[in-house]
C-alpha cells in the first residue's frame, strides 16, 4: 500500500486538498463559476491549492457536471462525481471528506493530512495555510482559520484556553473580556486519523489561525460578489512591498 506521508507537514506526498462545491445550504443558488475579477471563484481556490506544493492532489468534490467539466477544462483531474445522496446532505462536510478519503484509500493511496478549502473565500493565500500548518502538533486534531469577533452577534464564540486549544461557547456574557473568535470558513487542516475516529463536532484539540477581516472576506450571495470586486480593485491598486 502506498503511504503518502513523508517529508514536511504539507507536501504533495502527505496531503490531500479537498474543495467542496456541495454541502452548504447557503450556497445552493450561488455558483462557484461566478467570476470575481477575471476568474471564477472555484478557479481562484484551485490556483491557491496548486501553490501549496508541486503536484499536490486536489479533489474538487461536486455532483454538478457543469462544474466538473469546467474543472477538467481548467486542467485539473476530477476523480469522481459526488453521489446524489451526499450532495443533498447540506452542511455535512465531514461525510464529503470521508467519501474523498475512502475513494483514494480504495486505490491504496493514503494521506496523513486533509486541507479543506472553500471556493467562497477568494482572498485566502497559500502562505496562510502553510503558516497554519506550523501550529499542528502531535496531539492537535485540527487547525482552523478564524477571525476576531468585534462585537457582532454570533451563533457561538470561540476562546483559546490555557492549553492553546479552542473552547466553544454559546453565551459570551460569562467570558469576562476574553478575546473572542469565530470560524471564517476559509480553510482548515486536519489529521485524517482524527476525522476517521469521530466527527469534527467532537474534536477537542483545535488550534486557531487568525486572519484579518479583509482576508477573511467570505462570499455568501451575489451582493458579496460586488463587494468583493471593490475589495479586489483596492488590493490590486496597493503598491508592492
Amino acid at each position: 500500500m502506498e503511504k503518502r506521508n513523508q517529508g514536511s507537514y504539507i507536501t504533495s506526498e502527505n496531503t490531500l486538498v479537498i474543495i467542496p462545491v456541495n454541502g452548504c445550504k447557503e450556497h445552493e443558488s450561488l455558483s462557484v463559476l461566478l467570476a470575481l475579477g477575471d476568474k471564477p471563484l472555484l478557479f481562484r481556490a484551485i490556483d491557491t491549492a496548486r501553490q501549496l506544493a508541486p503536484n499536490i492532489e486536489i479533489c474538487v468534490s461536486s455532483d454538478n457536471m457543469d462544474v466538473i467539466q469546467s474543472v477538467r477544462d481548467y486542467g485539473l483531474h476530477v476523480p469522481f462525481k459526488l453521489p446524489h445522496q451526499l450532495s443533498t446532505k447540506v452542511l455535512d462536510i465531514d461525510e464529503i471528506m470521508l467519501h474523498a478519503i475512502d475513494h483514494y484509500a480504495r486505490k491504496e493511496i493514503n494521506f496523513d493530512n486533509i486541507v479543506m478549502m472553500s471556493p467562497y473565500s477568494p482572498f485566502c493565500d497559500a502562505r496562510y495555510v502553510h503558516e497554519a500548518a506550523t501550529l499542528m502538533t502531535k496531539d492537535t486534531e485540527m487547525v482552523a482559520s478564524v477571525k476576531v469577533l468585534n462585537g457582532a452577534a454570533n451563533p457561538y464564540y470561540l476562546t483559546e484556553n490555557k492549553t492553546g486549544y479552542l473552547d466553544k461557547h454559546k453565551d459570551k456574557s460569562t467570558l469576562n473580556g476574553a478575546d473572542l473568535y469565530g470560524y471564517n470558513k476559509s480553510f482548515f487542516i486536519l489529521k485524517t486519523s482524527a476525522i476517521r475516529q469521530y466527527p469534527r463536532a467532537f474534536f477537542g484539540k483545535i488550534r486557531k489561525y487568525v486572519m484579518d477581516d479583509e482576508t477573511s472576506f467570505y462570499i455568501n450571495n451575489t451582493e458579496d460578489i460586488k463587494r468583493g470586486e471593490m475589495l479586489l480593485k483596492r488590493r490590486n491598486s496597493r503598491p508592492l512591498d
